[in-house]
């Protein structure tokens, strides 16, 4: 198969007439394509980047309601869509393939998610318990257990793996994999913050980003920037916060404002601005996020010495000092 017809094969699947036997091309062409030296970096951009946006893109899709769907007309850049392309054959082919149900049966995508304010305790097929945080979600498929045990979060959860030999358990968070045995740990990875953390309570994990992977043991927390696309460890950590997390108890220990003001954003589904310097601002208590969202601007605010004021669906601090 030349690049040529490879692409147009590309167009057939995206447009849903693709049969079974010009997928199972496609994912053959790929990783030919994958081994060669013709991926140019300094055209196309990091491959390993670009297949983890495109992954994301894919879940996103997924979770999306598509009631009434008006067909939206799509733009390609030639470049781009080569990147594109290949990169989505690669994500749904490994779905495709990798995690393909008994002949006569249908994979089903199950997916769990929670309001703002909700905690959820989740069984997975293997016995894996989930403690979800709120506005977060997590996704697998009905062939979850067949192979390794892949899950994708988007949000907030703490995992108690089940150990399975030869089964290990996936979590893809972004551009963020977490693989483990059996372990108990938390993954923070909500989509509009700087960082994806990983914070280890019992056994190992291995963290990994494209083809940087860093081990994480008890105590330590794994912390993936974004912006860098690079990882870094911390030992030393406080792991009782992440058993009061899962009850709803968010604990601070010289946090900075922004990072608190998210996280309550997070969990309550709301806008929160500050006006003023916060930079030397840092906080120190916690707050029960099973009462009200008042209830704890209120506390912030009197740490502060500051005020605060709802508009609209926003709430605004107005901070008059500097700390």
């Amino acid at each position: 198969m030349n690049r040529q017809e490879f692409f147009s094969l590309i167009d057939k699947w995206m447009e849903g007439s693709a049969s079974e036997e010009e997928v199972q091309s496609l994912m053959n062409y790929y990783h030919s394509f994958k081994s060669s030296t013709n991926w140019d970096e300094s055209q196309l951009g990091a491959k390993s980047l670009l297949e983890a946006e495109m992954e994301q893109q894919l879940l996103e899709a997924i979770r999306a309601p598509r009631p009434d769907a008006t067909p939206v007309k799509r733009i390609w850049w030639p470049k781009i869509a080569a990147a594109a392309g290949l990169l989505l054959v690669l994500v749904t082919g490994w779905w495709y393939f990798s995690a393909k149900p008994p002949e006569g049966t249908v994979a089903a995508l199950h997916v769990i998610t929670t309001k703002a304010g909700e905690h959820k305790k989740v069984k997975l097929p293997d016995s894996t318990t989930v403690w979800l945080s709120p506005s977060s979600s997590i996704s697998y498929t009905s062939v979850f257990d067949i192979g390794s045990r892949d899950v994708d979060l988007s949000g907030e959860a703490f995992f108690e793996v089940t150990t399975a030999a030869g089964h290990p358990f996936i979590i893809h968070s972004g551009m963020v994999s977490t693989r483990v045995l059996g372990t108990s740990f938390n993954v923070k990875a909500f989509e509009t913050q700087p960082d994806v953390a990983i914070t280890v309570l019992t056994g190992k994990v291995s963290v990994a980003s494209g083809n940087a992977a860093v081990p994480v043991s008890p105590s330590e927390r794994a912390i993936f920037s974004k912006a860098t696309g690079k990882i870094i460890t911390e030992s030393g950590v406080d792991t009782t916060v992440l058993l009061n997390r899962r009850k709803g108890i968010l604990k601070y220990d010289g946090a900075g404002i922004p990072e608190v003001l998210a996280e309550l954003g997070y969990y309550y589904d709301v806008k929160i601005e500050i006006s003023g310097k916060t930079t030397n601002c840092f906080y120190f208590g916690e707050f029960n996020t099973n009462s009200t969202l008042e209830k704890a601007l209120n506390q912030l605010c009197l740490s502060l010495n500051a005020t605060y004021e709802k508009n609209g669906t926003k709430y605004l601090i107005r901070k008059e000092k500097e700390c």
